[in-house]
């Protein structure tokens, strides 16, 4: 027998408009699931397309160097990472391989390692879609959890980073898979003890694999933060009880050591401690329209300009989108909403607040890292388009529309302003969604975050061009030792030696290598001379040009050129 405490209350509305727009959203509601496996597949597909396109970069390189070891049973490769990811990522090369030596021989229909590595984060991408559209409509009803999650499927942003073999694709999943389960163990009434410590235990297993995916804990703790912010409620925000707290963090441990078991070895708390010490990086500095800034977490506002994010949001989003978002800001910061929503608006100012904040601070940023504040971009973008719906039904009932025809139509511009429309700019980027740029960025590719929009693009392309016009035993300088090593295997040139030009014992002129690959994404302090004197003195030789711009150059140093070229360069 149900309870009035178990009733969810919400305003009456009357009028015949009313009950057609209730029975179109009950409809949805019961095909909900249908739609969901639409998105996710939809989503995959954005995710999946071309995944080859691109080749590997250095951090995906580690990858696949830390599944060979692996195969020979040592699990402290790569050890700054936790393991999750690079266990998917083994699973997954091994499959395509048993693919590839069977069906895939007979058929023709071979599956390129730089796909198989980049899969597993195509898939959890896409997997997304469900706990954030479950999450979403919990705390925002209906209609902006699809819109959220229509958003997250076909968001170039996202899609972006999905793409590659980065730990954030897995560490957004698992936490608002965690969320989600909390929120649904909060909601469970009282006497229904069991189901309760159960979900509790799912939500718990969840976190766990998201820091088994990716050191950054405090997303954990924003979750405690947003139910204290909550206040107590006896319906649904209870205290956990005694066998809740002690299944819950059970559960994290659990998970936490069986999908990371490399945590137990002494070497990789060692590894660690010098990673998080800086005494692991050789190299400094990041590029941000052609201003060169230091960029470790010990920098702090001495590093990487405050504005980095912003500039992102304000470049990299599709106008009709940003539009979107910056109306459901206000809506969230100057609304709390009525009941139904609003823990929701605060789940969003709360989350908001506390990405911006310590990541504006943060000395060290990437743009990685914004895949988990993407889905709160989507959450607020499609507050914003509701915001937006409401305001288009408003103007054209005042031009003596009638209702039902006003919020038609309002609802199919919205949409096709704020899902279509950032879609058919998605469709158009693919297969290298990170080079895209709004109007605002105009047609400067690689000018304002090179690093990350190009993140080794061309690479593959100008290692081959060496490979196959380098004389034998020649060497190569770059700023991607890894990528080097991957595809001179790859093209049968293991002679072609491979030097870092940022090392403190190189010298472009003492060393005189046959070949240097310039990236600009790789302009440190410590090659900015030696850049200076490639790209002054000698003329490229190859280039992988994207967009108009080069992501890529090789440079032929032979001895005539070092004659000509001035001493001391370092």
């Amino acid at each position: 027998m149900r309870t009035v405490d178990d009733l969810e209350v919400s305003y009456a509305r009357t009028g015949p408009v009313e009950e057609r727009e209730v029975s179109l959203t009950a409809r949805l509601r019961r095909k909900k699931f249908t739609i969901i496996l639409f998105i996710v597949a939809l989503a995959f597909c954005t995710r999946a397309y071309r995944l080859d396109a691109a080749g590997l970069a250095e951090d995906e390189t580690n990858k696949i160097f830390a599944v060979r070891s692996y195969d020979q049973g040592d699990f402290t490769a790569n050890a700054d990472h936790p393991m999750l990811m690079k266990m998917l990522c083994y699973g997954s090369i091994k499959a395509s391989q048993a693919w590839n030596n069977s069906v895939g021989a007979a058929l023709g229909l071979q599956i390129a390692e730089e796909a198989a590595l980049r899969l597993p984060n195509a898939l959890f991408g896409a997997l997304t879609v469900i706990p954030l559209f479950l999450f979403t409509t919990a705390l925002l009803k209906f209609r902006v959890g699809l819109i959220a999650a229509l958003l997250w499927a076909v968001g170039l942003n996202a899609i972006w980073i999905n793409r590659v073999v980065k730990e954030d694709t897995l560490l957004v999943f698992f936490m608002f898979t965690g969320y989600y389960l909390y929120h649904l163990a909060k909601e469970r009434p009282a006497s229904d003890s069991k189901g309760e410590e159960k979900l509790y235990s799912l939500a718990g297993a969840a976190f766990g694999m998201m820091m088994a995916s990716k050191y950054f804990l405090h997303y954990f703790g924003l979750n405690a933060l947003y139910y204290h912010l909550i206040g107590y409620d006896g319906r649904d925000n209870r205290p956990l009880s005694r066998g809740s707290w002690l299944k819950f963090f059970a559960s994290i441990m659990l998970a936490f050591v069986i999908f990371n078991p490399a945590v137990l070895v002494p070497q990789t708390w060692r590894y660690l401690a010098k990673f998080m010490s800086e005494d692991l990086i050789t190299h400094h500095g990041y590029l941000v329209m052609n201003t060169l800034y230091l960029n470790h977490a010990s920098s702090m506002l001495a590093g990487m300009p405050t504005y980095f994010y912003y500039l992102f949001l304000l470049v990299k989003l599709p106008l009709p989108l940003l539009a979107a978002f910056l109306v459901g800001v206000v809506e969230i910061f100057r609304h709390r909403g009525d009941p139904s929503v609003a823990r929701g608006y605060l789940f969003l100012r709360m989350m908001l607040v506390c990405w911006f904040l310590p990541m504006t601070l943060a000395g060290s940023k990437f743009l990685r890292y914004t895949l988990s504040l993407m889905p709160l971009v989507y959450m607020t973008a499609a507050v914003g388009a509701m915001v937006l719906w409401s305001l288009a039904v408003k103007a054209l009932r005042k031009v003596s529309v009638e209702e039902v025809v006003a919020r038609r139509a309002a609802a199919v511009a919205i949409i096709a302003l704020v899902v279509v429309a950032p879609a058919i700019i998605t469709a158009r980027s693919i297969p290298y969604p990170s080079l895209y740029l709004n109007a605002l960025g105009g047609d400067r590719t690689g000018f304002f975050f090179p690093h990350d929009e190009f993140y080794d693009l061309g690479a593959r392309e100008s290692i081959k061009y060496i490979a196959e016009h380098a004389p034998p035993d020649a060497s190569i300088a770059s700023e991607i030792p890894g990528v080097v090593q991957y595809y001179l295997e790859k093209y049968n040139r293991p002679d072609i030696r491979s030097q870092i030009i940022s090392h403190p014992d190189f010298d472009i002129l003492e060393d005189r290598p046959d070949y240097v690959i310039l990236q600009r994404g790789r302009t440190y302090f410590e090659n900015l001379e030696d850049f200076k004197l490639l790209e002054g003195r000698f003329s490229p030789v190859q280039a992988s040009t994207y967009n108009g711009a080069d992501a890529t150059r090789v440079y032929r140093l032979d001895a005539a050129s070092f004659e000509a070229a001035p001493s001391g360069s370092k």
